[in-house]
């Protein structure tokens, strides 16, 4: 009747949630348990920090453009050094005395000039990763808001069914009621196997609204649990039974072109190449140098040391200097980067032979759910017309039965086809409900209703 095993399988992935008030009756429409799922969804809290990743990257390429400067400040004990200690004929020994501290501080400033195009390289594969992380948000919410309609119209489905089953169930029990006077009485057209042959139906139909009320426990479990409610929440649906879409489609052309145009895995795969491109750029810079100025300073003293200003003395503990330079840097090596670089393609050509398969796939998504939403809007119509001749089968098998002119039979055969056309009937109505909402959600469409 229902897929609950689909259901069953999002009460186990989903997280209970706590904290809240399970004693009064919450009442929502779809809209609502939409933006609760949306609000509470972890899948999609995870994808928003995949975003941040991205915008820390963007953060780093964009900062590489600035200086990098790096001081060092050190301090420790200091070996006595006199000026008369340069003498030769001093003995150097008396300068391994220990008998004060020094302390030094030095700083080098590196500011990039050219990178034949690695740091715009990264800038531009971050901008693009930011916007692909962004789509992944709005795919994960799609996701969140198609699972939503379905454990939503499911529960409508199946109360309608139960509805249904107990609708029969009424008419059978006033039919055995019927026949148990007709033999209390010794009616001449009383006859006990009629009787069993609709208790033995009657429980076919208890049958029926067991499943059926299993169903909808299953189905609010899974909404509650989907919008973050405590597990035993006494939940209902705003609508009472299951209805048509009553919004008109547009034409096809019209979705596949929003399709192109909202769908989320077209963003990411179209900021994803540009970005696998850029990083394909970025790889290449490594077969050129890399310029760059800077400058470096360093001063340090000593409580126990003469400072001696010659050039050609260097001391590490009593000094002070700085220079600017300009330098380069080159990185070569032996098909170590050419590697890199045919990785970097491969992944780029992986992105373009998967986008082709998008290419296909997503119109065909789109063609398919717009020709199942057609077909259900049809076969809503005659399995109206069916159940509706059903139903007038029932009325006059249990007429004929009650007047005695009729077979327990009959009432069974009538009252099974009614349940029949009856149920194919709710049914199509979930598949038109359900293949706008795939209809949608092919489109990218379903992310716009809820901005």
């Amino acid at each position: 009747m229902v897929k609950w095993v689909a259901i069953a399988f999002c009460l186990l992935i989903l997280p209970p949630a706590y904290g809240q008030d399970t004693n009064r009756k919450i009442v929502l429409n779809l809209d609502q348990c939409i933006k609760k799922a949306v609000e509470v969804s972890p899948e999609i809290g995870e994808s928003r920090y995949d975003e941040e990743v991205y915008k820390s990257k963007k953060l780093q390429a964009d900062s590489a453009v600035y200086p990098q400067i790096e001081v060092l400040a050190i301090a420790g004990p200091s070996l006595e050094a006199k000026r008369e200690y340069i003498s030769p004929s001093i003995n150097t020994s008396v300068a391994t005395t220990v008998n004060g501290i020094f302390g030094s501080a030095g700083v080098t400033l590196i500011q990039p000039v050219y990178t034949f195009g690695k740091i715009s390289s990264y800038r531009e594969a971050a901008s693009s990763g930011i916007k692909v992380a962004k789509a992944g948000v709005d795919k994960k919410t799609s996701d969140i808001v198609l699972r939503t309609k379905e454990l939503y119209y499911s529960l409508l489905l199946a109360k309608d069914m139960r509805n249904l089953v107990l609708e029969v169930k009424d008419e059978l029990v006033e039919s055995i009621k019927k026949a148990e006077k007709q033999i209390e009485i010794g009616s001449p057209w009383a006859d006990e196997v009629n009787l069993f042959k609709l208790r033995a139906f009657l429980g076919e139909v208890d049958k029926n609204l067991n499943e059926a009320e299993k169903g909808i426990t299953l189905a609010k479990d899974a909404i509650v649990t989907s919008i973050g409610l405590p597990r035993g929440t006494d939940f209902d649906t705003a609508e009472p039974s299951l209805t048509p879409e009553i919004r008109i489609p547009e034409e096809l052309n019209n979705y596949l072109k929003n399709a192109v145009e909202l769908r989320p895995e077209f963003i990411q795969l179209k900021e994803g190449l540009n970005a696998r491109n850029a990083l394909v750029g970025v790889e290449k810079s490594n077969y050129y140098p890399h310029l760059f100025v800077g400058l470096k300073a360093s001063i340090a003293g000593a409580t126990n040391r003469d400072k001696v200003d010659n050039p050609y003395i260097y001391d590490n503990f009593n000094h002070s200097y700085g220079a600017v330079f300009i330098g380069l840097k080159w990185s070569i090596d032996f098909g170590i980067t050419e590697g890199r670089v045919k990785e970097a393609r491969a992944e780029y050509h992986k992105l373009i032979e998967k986008k082709k398969f998008a290419d296909e796939a997503i119109p065909f998504q789109v063609r398919k759910a717009y020709l199942d939403m057609e077909e259900a809007k049809k076969n809503i119509v005659e399995t109206e017309k069916a159940y509706k001749n059903a139903r007038k089968w029932l009325v006059a098998a249990v007429a004929n039965f009650d007047m005695g002119i009729g077979d327990a039979k009959e009432v069974a055969d009538a009252a099974m086809a009614y349940v029949q056309m009856k149920a194919n009937n709710l049914r199509s109505i979930y598949n038109h409900r359900m293949s706008f909402a795939n209809l949608l959600y092919a489109t990218g469409m379903d992310i716009q209703e809820i901005k």
